[in-house]
């Protein structure tokens, strides 16, 4: 089994079509950065997204924004 692509906006690691943005499997995007069809959402869209994420795991909201913006700044679309 071949190493499941990872999402170049949020490093989710997307094992099948399901989870690549708009259902396309060559979407470098997965579906939590992306529109229904595909489109990659804006910094602020999917950067509010993951820090609600890591929210719901439990760091406060000053610690999500840190580690968020610490992690997007290394994906490649962010760069």
């Amino acid at each position: 089994m071949s190493e499941p692509k990872i999402c170049e906006s949020c490093g989710m690691p997307m094992e099948d079509a399901s989870q690549h943005g708009g259902g396309n499997i060559k979407n470098p995007y997965c579906v939590y950065c992306t529109t229904p069809d595909g489109k990659l959402k804006s910094r602020r869209e999917v950067r509010e997204g993951m820090v609600a994420f890591y929210m719901s795991q439990g760091k406060t909201r000053k610690e999500a924004e840190k580690f968020v913006d610490e992690h997007m700044a290394k994906m490649p679309v962010w760069k």
